[in-house]
């Protein structure tokens, strides 16, 4: 199974998924879904911001020396992100609506995470 049919399981599985992807600390987006329906302005700058946000988390841990980030959530207005680590310097990530059930779309990213592991 590949790292699509892994991100298309994903958006099946949660209702109020708007996004799904595999991001790198680097600023490159492995893979990312977006619903039809939610497209950011800018879909490129969307990919990199994410990633940035992945990145300076792990920086700070690192310079605190808290050791690693595993997870990270964000809520805004629109959307709820949760990041998953897959490993060093690869986050799966998933946003979802307010109205959706955090603790069902916490289980389906560490699943995610878990499945993109073995596929990278």
């Amino acid at each position: 199974m590949g790292l699509g049919d892994i991100l298309c399981d994903v958006v099946d599985r949660v209702s109020g998924a708007r996004l799904v992807g595999v991001i790198g600390t680097d600023g490159v987006s492995i893979e990312m879904m977006m619903d039809e329906d939610y497209v950011p302005h800018d879909y490129r700058a969307a990919e990199l911001e994410l990633a940035w946000l992945a990145a300076t988390a792990s920086i700070t841990a690192n310079r605190l020396g808290i050791g690693n980030v595993y997870d990270l959530t964000m809520e805004t207005d629109d959307l709820t992100y949760l990041f998953s680590l897959i490993t060093h310097g690869y986050y799966a990530v998933l946003g979802v609506v307010p109205e959706s059930d955090l603790g069902g779309a916490r289980s389906a990213i560490h699943q995610m995470a878990d499945r993109c592991r073995v596929e990278l």
